[in-house]
């Protein structure tokens, strides 16, 4: 059964390089497809869209998505905080 995706989920893409990142959803677009940040190599002003089918689900962090929100937040601050769930 295929989750149903929500902004503030973290998701790991199932192959690839980046394979054992974690990663923020902070967007849905209208083909449902994820926007999904690290703080490193997708950054706030530039995320990336993938499909759901391609990711895992991790779980739900409000508390991730509100330091999202927040204006002065930076990237590295949210990569510190993603990578305590990467597996490398």
């Amino acid at each position: 059964m295929e989750h149903i995706f929500a902004v503030g989920d973290l998701v790991k893409p199932m192959s690839g390089h980046n394979k054992n990142r974690t990663f923020l959803v902070v967007a849905i677009d209208k083909k449902n497809y994820l926007a999904i940040i690290d703080g490193r190599s997708r950054k706030k002003d530039n995320p990336k869209l993938k499909n759901p089918k391609h990711v895992e689900f991790v779980e739900h962090s409000d508390a991730l998505l509100k330091k999202f929100q927040t204006p002065t937040v930076t990237d590295t601050e949210l990569y510190n905080q993603l990578k305590k769930f990467n597996k490398e």
